[in-house]
């Protein structure tokens, strides 16, 4: 059985969003930057996704790499809408771009409520010290209760843990 998904992918300018979902659909990485702008949308196919009560389903997942911004406007609930789960990214580097997941979690649950987020700190391989991420890491788990992963677009530490774990959230819930 073949289940196609549209999964947003949100967070600040700059984060990774782009790199991550680079990486998980075409083990890739590039350190050049180019800002999205709107929304770019990329297709995975997970042939191993097992359904509730077991199945094996292939999970087509539609990304949508949606441009930085946190004004809940008409059209990002366009781009939300219809959504079966997100990925918010947060720079680890950056604390200012960590302080807005919640914000981002609020403005996917308000359009897409009761759907499966996770969370990505990227550029994990570029901070020194980690017990402080891991700290930050706890903090937002209770504030978006769901999982917080620590990646790494450039090395690809953790990112298909990442996008398996909403693969696998998103199949529990259903439609």
């Amino acid at each position: 059985m073949s289940i196609q998904k549209k999964l947003c992918i949100l967070g600040d300018f700059a984060v990774g969003k782009t790199s991550l979902v680079r990486r998980h659909v075409l083990n890739v990485f590039s350190s050049d930057y180019k800002a999205t702008l709107g929304v770019d949308i990329y297709k995975y196919r997970e042939e191993s996704a097992v359904a509730p009560g077991g199945d094996t389903v292939i999970l087509d997942e539609v990304f949508w790499d949606i441009e930085g911004s946190l004004t809940l406007d008409d059209k990002l609930r366009a781009y939300l809408h219809g959504a079966a789960g997100a990925v918010i990214v947060g720079d680890a580097t950056r604390a200012e771009t960590v302080a807005t997941i919640p914000q981002y979690a609020e403005n996917f649950q308000s359009v897409q409520v009761g759907r499966p987020i996770v969370v990505a700190l990227n550029k994990m391989d570029l901070v020194e010290d980690q017990n402080e991420c891991h700290d930050t890491m706890a903090t937002l788990k209770k504030s978006i209760n769901g999982p917080v992963f620590a990646t790494s677009a450039a090395t690809g530490d953790t990112v298909k843990d990442l996008f398996h774990c909403l693969g696998n959230r998103v199949l529990e819930l259903g439609t």
